[in-house]
């Protein structure tokens, strides 16, 4: 009985569908065993698929909610969202379409025959000019007629310069394959109608985003930080309307429109804007003895110096350094930095250190290209050590606004540590070189080249890995090394340009001006190659301005059949100043003109010069150049590498002023 009964209450556990021992069927009987059927989910309403996606969604490929009369994903865009109807609704609104159209065209008529037979004219082309002359309402029904192809919507107004009209172009175009742009700027504004009137914080914001991605890391002369909390809060110790409209202005020149990059009406009409306003505030705040004021100068005078008025635009940066050191940003302590709030003092500090370096680069760069004293005689004494550079680099990110990739590591703080170091050698290199032709060199003079070129070779080599181009091609470390290439150049030419061909001169194996020279150019349009491809042409710093020139110049005495590399070279330079001279002044024009007059003096093999190069430079001649530029120019700047005329017994290459340059070999055929 025990056996049983645990049988039994075995054989009640099993499931109902699990045949029992006693159960089991014989070798000779066939048993259907019912296999259990899994019920169908219950479908939930969030995992409901969206009947129909908006056209705006289904053209960028993303996720519509399918909400009306705006879907979640338009109306974070401020896109105009329509939802396209299915075929019958297509076929009766089009129907209806008709209907309108033909009531509107009856009625239209049955009012010209009214009128015609009043007026007596004969002419079909007379009757409808004369009668919408006279009554222009009556075509306002069939103007209001709708067709299948409107959109439901009437179209939003013109989102004006800002990264929404980017991401709105986009929209349009579903098969793009530019990088996926950025949700929101880089800077975020919501105060700028206190410092200006001519722009809103939309456009304030794109426009910031813009300077401050691709202009202020070269030279870091603005502390983002400081000056936007203090454009926010209304304080003017690091913010001034001057400072707002300067960086509103560098930020215009840098945006275009992304269906139409030569469109810049509406950058045109608002730079436009912004230089006149900045005119009156100049006038206004120029006696602030403030750090913003010293700013606006420096940068005022690089904006004069790409329209091509050097000789004014460098007084401005200079003034601008000379009242950087009247407030002591030269120091390692400056009183303008001073604060009490415990908070700030890092931010401070790190905001003296950019800043005066900043400074100093910009002004020993304008003597160096100019030709003009330095304000500054040394480095200033407050700068980052390798320590606290490297701790302050943690985590740090660069992202080529307004797009969301590529990533780049910037290492900013590192960058400044070397590229301080560099700029010392430049400042004293500058004033080196101002001696010159008035003397001859001398035997003192070789030896401090030597010197030099030793010390720029020591301080490459310096360098760590994570600022080393092949490794990390961010902007500032690309044009870091241009830089130190451009220096190079620079000092080779202080000796071949002024060494004596009469007399004899040391010889050192390790410095031949010469050679050194071309070994510099060479790897600098390498540097211009790597530009391009990392980061394309479109958004540039204006110090690529300089570096475009100097490699095009040079690229053209290397046009050789079989080494297309100075083909690439020459194009990227030439299209590179194109892109400038949309947004910049008549800098970027004038060097496009020397640059052709050089390859109209050389006549290198057509088949080597790029297709671009020659439609860009045939634009420029038919509406671009014009006397006026020619007569407009105001500059000191230098042009090295130009080719000797014919004939000519000396150096190969020689060095002339841009203005003399062009005045000589322009021939004035121009519109």
């Amino acid at each position: 009985m025990q056996g049983s009964s645990d049988a039994s209450s075995a054989s009640d556990d099993l499931s109902p569908s699990q045949p029992t021992l006693d159960s089991a069927p014989s070798a000779n009987r066939n048993l259907k065993i019912a296999i259990p059927r899994l019920a169908p989910p219950s479908v939930k309403a969030n995992q409901q698929r969206t009947p129909r996606a908006c056209v705006a969604c289904r053209a960028r490929k993303t996720k519509c909610d399918g909400r009306k009369p705006v879907c979640r994903q338009c109306r974070r865009l401020d896109l105009v969202c329509n939802y396209a109807g299915s075929k019958r609704e297509r076929q009766q609104l089009e129907l209806e379409s008709v209907r309108n159209k033909v009531v509107a065209y009856e009625s239209l008529l049955s009012d010209i025959i009214t009128d015609t037979q009043q007026t007596g004219a004969s002419s079909i082309e007379d009757i409808l000019n004369r009668h919408f002359q006279a009554s222009p309402d009556v075509f306002a029904a069939l103007l209001a007629a709708r067709s299948i192809s409107d959109p439901q919507l009437s179209p939003r107004p013109k989102p004006g310069i800002s990264l929404n009209r980017m991401h709105i172009t986009l929209a349009t175009k579903p098969n793009s394959t530019s990088h996926p742009l950025t949700e929101t700027p880089l800077v975020q504004v919501s105060n700028i109608q206190s410092w200006t009137d001519l722009v809103d914080n939309t456009t304030a914001s794109h426009l910031l985003s813009l300077f401050f991605a691709w202009e202020n890391p070269t030279w870091r002369l603005v502390d983002q930080e400081m000056f936007i909390r203090d454009l926010e809060s209304g304080s003017k110790r690091f913010c001034s309307s001057l400072l707002v409209h300067t960086l509103l202005f560098f930020g215009c020149s840098s945006s275009y429109h992304l269906g139409r990059i030569t469109d810049r009406r509406e950058e045109k009409a608002l730079g436009k804007k912004l230089y006149s306003a900045l005119q009156h505030l100049w006038q206004s705040e120029k006696d602030d003895a403030g750090l913003p004021t010293a700013q606006s100068s420096i940068m005022i005078g690089l904006l004069c110096c790409t329209f091509g008025i050097d000789r004014l635009g460098t007084r401005y940066i200079m003034h601008g350094a000379q009242l950087s050191r009247q407030l002591g940003l030269h120091r390692e302590s400056a009183p303008y930095f001073a604060t009490d709030v415990e908070a700030d003092v890092g931010s401070l500090s790190r905001c003296h250190k950019f800043v005066a370096c900043g400074v100093f680069d910009v002004q020993a760069l304008a003597a160096q290209v100019y030709r003009k004293t330095p304000v500054w005689d040394e480095p200033p004494a407050a700068s980052f050590s390798q320590e606290e550079a490297a701790v302050s680099d943690e985590d740090e990110e660069w992202r080529p606004y307004p797009f969301q990739t590529p990533v780049f590591r910037p290492f900013h703080h590192t960058a400044l540590c070397f590229r301080n170091k560099l700029v010392a050698i430049v400042n004293e290199t500058a004033s080196f070189a101002l001696k010159f032709p008035d003397v001859k060199l001398t035997q003192d003079d070789w030896e401090y080249g030597r010197q030099t070129y030793q010390r720029l070779q020591e301080w490459r080599a310096s360098l760590p890995s994570v600022l080393l181009p092949d490794e990390n091609p961010a902007p500032n470390i690309l044009t870091l090394h241009m830089y130190y290439q451009a220096t190079v150049v620079a000092l080779c030419q202080i000796f071949s340009l002024n060494a004596d061909p009469t007399s004899i001169h040391p010889h050192y194996p390790d410095f031949d001006p010469e050679s050194i020279k071309l070994q510099s150019l060479d790897i600098l349009g390498s540097l211009v190659l790597l530009f391009q491809a990392s980061h394309g042409l479109r958004s540039v710093p204006i110090v690529m301005l300089h570096y475009f020139l100097v490699g095009g110049m040079h690229a053209i005495s290397q046009l050789r059949p079989m080494d297309f590399k100075w083909s690439f070279v020459l194009e990227a330079c030439v299209v590179g100043l194109w892109h400038l001279s949309l947004g910049w002044g008549r800098m970027c024009t004038a060097f496009l003109r020397t640059i052709e007059l050089i390859l109209e003096a050389t006549k290198p093999d057509p088949t080597l010069v790029p297709p671009k190069v020659t439609a860009v430079l045939r634009l420029l001649k038919s509406n671009l150049w014009t006397a006026t530029d020619v007569t407009s120019l105001s500059t000191d700047y230098v042009v090295h590498h130009v080719p000797a005329a014919a004939g000519h017994s000396g150096p190969q290459f020689r060095a002339a002023g841009l203005e003399q340059l062009i005045r000589s070999m322009d021939d004035f055929a121009i519109s």
